[in-house]
């Protein structure tokens, strides 16, 4: 088995006048985009973070023909149970997903890839 791990943290350096945004202004939303590959699997997303949570937006596709599915999955502060999961196979399937996590920021987010 093989896996691939991607994992974003913000940081905020330096500083700066702060100015004050009307109250009726929506936050905006700040994303990054990722991909994780392994020799059969590859998985390309998107992660934001929505000012009161993150989302996960994306598709994981199977490369290979070896009898293998390619997995893409979620754990929250890098350990316990996969929240979520995605699973591709054979190869050239593509499966499309959307994660929400409410009140966890990206750093608390870990989007993995296996082959299994």
């Amino acid at each position: 088995m093989v896996t691939a791990v991607a994992s974003v943290g913000l940081t905020l350096g330096g500083l700066g006048l702060a100015t004050v945004a009307p109250a009726s202004a929506a936050p905006q939303a700040s994303c990054q985009a990722y991909n994780i590959s392994t020799s059969g699997g590859y998985v390309r997303y998107n992660e934001c973070n929505t000012g009161s949570g993150t989302t996960v937006d994306g598709f994981v596709r199977d490369m290979d023909a070896d009898g293998q599915c390619a997995y893409a999955y979620t754990t929250l502060n890098g350990s316990g149970p996969i929240r979520n999961q995605a699973k591709a196979c054979p190869k050239g399937t593509e499966t499309y997903f959307h994660w929400s996590y409410p009140g966890y920021v990206p750093a608390q987010v870990q989007v993995y890839l296996k082959e299994a």
